[in-house]
């Protein structure tokens, strides 16, 4: 059974209930790089389909929600909407493990900003994804 890393805290800790809060927790760990973001989160039961798997439902909330974070943190925070997504699943993950997401910005526009990431097990990959975000009322 894995554990959330040392000094890894929720990406949300508002008073109200967001979706990424209601599916998570995901976290985020102490220090990110410009033009990158990392989270995490450890496979609740929950989070898995009926055969005991994690539930690709979860895999793309998590993938939509970090790689959305590079285009908030690039855009300055900017009302930001994906347009696209696609997440591509390679391996699977249990409940227990520690699933880790590494996203980079990949080309930021006027109007449109895109993103690619991959999802670990370990050292195990286990799904990539790539998207785009619409920048609103650009």
């Amino acid at each position: 059974m894995s554990i959330v890393p040392d000094g890894w805290k929720p990406i949300h800790t508002f008073d109200y209930d967001t979706f990424e809060k209601l599916a998570g927790p995901i976290y985020k760990p102490p220090q990110q790089v410009d033009g990158q973001q990392r989270y995490g989160f450890l496979v609740e039961k929950r989070h898995c389909n009926p055969y005991g798997m994690l539930h690709g439902g979860m895999l793309s909330t998590v993938a939509d929600t970090l790689l959305g974070s590079v285009v908030f943190h690039a855009t300055g925070g900017v009302p930001i909407a994906t347009i696209y997504l696609n997440t591509e699943f390679i391996a699977g993950a249990r409940e227990g493990d520690w699933v880790e997401g590494n996203a980079t910005l990949r080309k930021k526009g006027r109007r449109i900003v895109f993103t690619q990431g991959d999802f670990y097990v370990g050292d195990k990959l286990i799904a990539t994804s790539a998207g785009a975000w619409a920048i609103i009322g650009a």
